[in-house]
């Protein structure tokens, strides 16, 4: 059983919840959110039973009966007393969370961030990388090595502080260095539109947030990902990105630096470093071997059929203890 906060597919916990029903299909899957469902959740879930709670119960837990209860970053006043399976709390983000049995991060990153400090010893936190599945391939997509220009995409959560205004000016600069770059983004808040529009030059398209987007994954050369303030704790789109053979350029923070190794993407400190990985990928040879050697990485990394065994050497090593 899970329990994700809220009933969004699009980003959030939801997504790796989803993901989890499918990398274990032997398994008997229920979710529970903590927050109204959408309908598009409820079709991306398919005939998994999803339940809508306000708190999680021992009542309501034991009336399911699971061997193993999943909390995705859940608060602690939401979750009420000891629950009657083990429970492991799977943090995604910093913050305040409920107790549990056991609790594991979801990059090394995050670990040291939440790791307590002043104990004077090294602590030991168990990291679990989320499953990421390969975006779906429209039919009749049109093959990016016959293509003479760069597409380059930001797919992000439709939320105000995932798209901050000092993007205008860092897409004026890459535009007027690489002209005949084509811009996408998806999930772009409206009223940064026309600022984006025209810091790239009308050469641009915007496309409405939804879970059939990271198909987009499939047509773009290279998705690019730069925020000069938020740190991603893991970042799921990096590695759908690099199943989809599609190039990541991104920034060389958190969790996107345990995903990305050499020949397989490019993490990038500064402006200076955005734009020679723009200048690498739009060399065809070099875009079409970092392609491939990053769609073989990404499923060795996070693909669906490597999470059942990792959790359950984690779990067998979590009760030991």
């Amino acid at each position: 059983m899970q329990v994700a906060n809220v009933g969004q597919i699009c980003g959030g916990t939801a997504a790796c919840a989803w993901t989890i029903t499918r990398a274990m299909p032997h398994c008997r899957h229920t979710v529970a959110f903590l927050s109204s469902i959408t309908s598009e959740t409820r079709h991306a879930f398919g005939h998994v039973p999803l339940l809508q709670w306000q708190h999680v119960t021992a009542r309501d837990v034991a009336d399911v009966n699971p061997d193993l209860v999943v909390l995705h970053n859940t608060a602690p006043e939401r979750v009420s007393g000891p629950l009657p399976s083990f429970t492991l709390l799977y943090q995604h983000s910093a913050g305040r969370r409920a107790a549990a049995d056991a609790t594991v991060y979801c990059s090394e990153w995050l670990a040291r961030q939440c790791r307590p400090t002043g104990t004077g010893a090294e602590q030991s936190v168990p990291v679990l990388l989320q499953p990421v599945p390969r975006p779906r391939r429209p039919e009749g997509v049109e093959n990016r090595a016959l293509r003479t220009n760069l597409v380059v995409g930001r797919l992000c959560t439709p939320v105000e502080r995932k798209w901050p205004s000092e993007l205008v000016p860092f897409y004026t600069r890459l535009s007027r260095r690489f002209p005949q770059i084509e811009w996408e983004f998806v999930g772009c808040p409206p009223q940064l539109v026309p600022a984006l529009r025209q810091a790239c030059g009308g050469r641009v398209r915007f496309h409405c947030p939804s879970w059939a987007a990271r198909s987009f994954l499939w047509t773009w050369d290279v998705l690019l990902y730069h925020h000069p303030t938020l740190t991603e704790s893991f970042g799921r789109v990096v590695a759908e990105s690099m199943q989809a053979g599609c190039i990541p350029i991104v920034d060389a923070r958190g969790g996107f630096c345990e995903q990305i190794v050499p020949g397989t993407g490019f993490l990038c400190r500064d402006g200076d470093d955005f734009e020679d990985a723009l200048s690498t990928t739009a060399r065809a040879c070099e875009r079409r071997t970092l392609s491939r050697a990053a769609m073989s990485h990404g499923d060795q990394l996070c693909g669906l059929q490597a999470f059942p065994a990792r959790l359950r050497r984690l779990l067998q090593t979590l009760t030991q203890d």
